[in-house]
């Protein structure tokens, strides 16, 4: 018979990451998903984002869409990445008030830090920047080995 701490031991271990390690992982993708209300209900959206200079997360979209109906609402951004074979993996979300960026000069500057063109295609143009009010992330995966 296996004892409950051999069983804790050999289990996944689940961790709250800390906002430096969140931004960190968000800075190493180019998808994820907003969660936006719009006149049809709640809506979980997966756009193209980066990581702005200014500390924003910022999406590209196109006027009239769901992405596009988070101007000036509070949001929820994620982003995950995870792994079903081993069981681990990671998700960071951040929350705040989507707003357009306004100026050619600002929608320019994301443009040259975006990583792709927008995988939706059509003139997205719009970029929406969500400063964020909160940001929590949480990782699961394999327990350290007994005796680390």
């Amino acid at each position: 018979m296996t004892s409950r701490t051999q069983k804790q031991s050999h289990g996944p271990e689940f961790a709250m990451l800390s906002t430096e390690e969140c931004r960190a992982l968000l800075s190493t993708h180019g998808v994820g998903r907003v969660a936006v209300s719009t006149r049809n209900g709640p809506a979980v959206v997966p756009v193209n984002y980066v990581m702005a200079d200014d500390g924003s997360v910022a999406y590209r979209t196109a006027p009239g869409t769901a992405a596009a109906a988070a101007a000036d609402q509070e949001v929820v951004f994620e982003v995950d990445q995870v792994d079903d074979a081993v069981r681990q993996g990671w998700s960071v979300n951040v929350i705040g008030t989507a707003h357009a960026v306004t100026g050619d000069a600002a929608a320019r500057g994301l443009d040259q830090q975006a990583y792709t063109a927008p995988w939706a295609g059509d003139d997205r143009r719009l970029w929406l920047a969500i400063f964020p009010a909160r940001m929590t992330g949480r990782r699961i995966g394999p327990a350290p080995a007994a005796g680390r």
